[in-house]
């Protein structure tokens, strides 16, 4: 007679030959995080030079945006890679939408947005058709300009970073994480340049909760798509208002 214990085990049981999925270890992740850091603070703080010696605007982005993507995207792929995780699966960039979390997130932002542009104008004494106007082909050439960044930037933190720290701790506590790393690779750059003024306060507090806004996203839709949308969305709406 086989016991309830024996049922149990064999309902649970995995079939034969099957694996568990493998998993990017937490000490090798968190050497690629301390490898990257150095890596991007050397970029932000001494190479970043050669990106002020250009005088195109234009191939200024497309350099700038090319060496993001080496530092930021490549190694995620190959680290992944290496350890036979797929990535696109992994980061979801190939995952299904959730429909509802999508359309969740899309009014989540919308007010996001719309209480940025509410919150501008009351500091800046400006209108806000002032600070919107722009000429359509303005518009254009400003979105060509903020939509490569944000897709570096999303694969790593959110594709990378969170998922790989929501294996190893509660969702919220994977994106405060996350978020705060997020603040601080814009924090070299900016420190060097203006110091721990009351500005860079302010902007790096906003970075960390747009990343805790992105993280959920991700989350939410179960897709980096969308946080790669609203983060987009966001760089756009900046670039109008400050412009």
């Amino acid at each position: 007679m086989i016991s309830q214990e024996q049922t149990r085990t064999t309902q649970t049981a995995k079939p034969l030959g099957e694996t568990a999925a493998p998993k990017l270890p937490l000490r090798v992740f968190s050497i690629y995080v301390l490898m990257f850091f150095a890596v991007w603070s050397v970029r932000a703080l001494i190479l970043i030079r050669v990106d002020e010696s250009i005088q195109s605007s234009l191939w200024k982005n497309v350099f700038s945006n090319t060496i993001k993507f080496l530092i930021w995207v490549v190694p995620v792929f190959v680290t992944l890679g290496v350890w036979r995780i797929r990535p696109l699966n992994y980061l979801k960039l190939s995952t299904p939408i959730n429909k509802r979390g999508l359309l969740v997130s899309i009014i989540v932002v919308t007010v996001w947005l719309s209480l940025v542009i509410i919150g501008e104008s009351m500091i800046s004494g400006k209108s806000m058709a002032s600070m919107l106007s722009q000429r359509s082909s303005d518009w254009l050439s400003m979105l060509a300009g903020v939509s490569l960044s944000p897709v570096s930037e999303e694969i790593l933190f959110r594709g990378f970073f969170l998922n790989r720290l929501n294996e190893s701790f509660s969702f919220w506590m994977a994106n405060s994480i996350s978020a705060l790393l997020f603040a601080a690779a814009h924090m070299p750059y900016w420190l060097s340049r203006n110091g721990l003024s009351a500005h860079v306060i302010k902007d790096i507090l906003n970075v960390f909760l747009l990343g805790c806004l992105f993280g959920w996203v991700m989350k939410k839709s179960n897709s980096l798509w969308p946080a790669i949308g609203a983060h987009i969305a966001n760089n756009f709406l900046s670039g109008l208002i400050h412009g």
